[in-house]
């Protein structure tokens, strides 16, 4: 085995996350604004969103074994954990540990959400934004790729990709109605005049 080789795996799944990270977003996008009806699926759509959350979360899982294995830093389970800890790229590292803080409340609000509050979950869901933004600085901050063309390009599109989801769900509204709204409407009176 290369002594790279878990220098190579943090890196890689790192990127890897981020990109998983940006299709969730985009998928959660379409699956809250349904604008590609009606030729979307909403089952696909949510399963695929799911899907690729729950990818990323392991990525980072495997990010995090990486750099634990990886000799040239020395990350334990305090500069893994405690933003504020690392002795290397503190800023950089604070960010990615807000990052996977973000990611696990995403992931394990989304598995409970049926127990949980509306609000409550769609607050906690909506964080998944400042999540992208956290990893992407993360990334353009601790990443050891950061001069590489392709790289650059990768996190371009990512970030255009990311910003085109957002637009798309603030003019869209916020997309479906609540369940409020819903039950509002479907108590209003009705009107029989013509």
């Amino acid at each position: 085995m290369s002594e790279h080789t878990w220098w190579y795996l943090a890196r890689s799944s790192g990127i890897a996350a981020m990109v998983l990270l940006v299709g969730s977003v985009v998928w959660g996008v379409l699956l809250a604004t349904r604008v590609l009806r009606p030729h979307d699926r909403p089952a696909w759509l949510l399963d695929l969103h799911r899907w690729l959350g729950g990818v990323a979360l392991v990525m980072t899982a495997l990010h995090l074994t990486g750099l634990v294995l990886d000799g040239y830093v020395q990350f334990g389970p305090r500069e893994l954990l405690v933003p504020g800890a690392s002795d290397y790229r503190p800023l950089a590292v604070a960010l990615g540990i807000l990052s996977m803080y973000l990611l696990v409340a995403v992931e394990v609000t989304s598995y409970l959400r049926r127990r949980l509050p509306a609000r409550l979950w769609k607050g906690v869901h909506l964080t998944s934004y400042l999540l992208l933004w956290t990893a992407a600085v993360h990334a353009g901050l601790a990443g050891t790729d950061v001069e590489n063309r392709v790289y650059q390009a990768v996190a371009v599109v990512l970030t255009m990709v990311a910003v085109a989801a957002g637009l798309v769900r603030v003019l869209d509204g916020g997309g479906r109605p609540s369940r409020d709204q819903t039950a509002s409407r479907s108590r209003a009176p009705v009107s029989l005049d013509g």
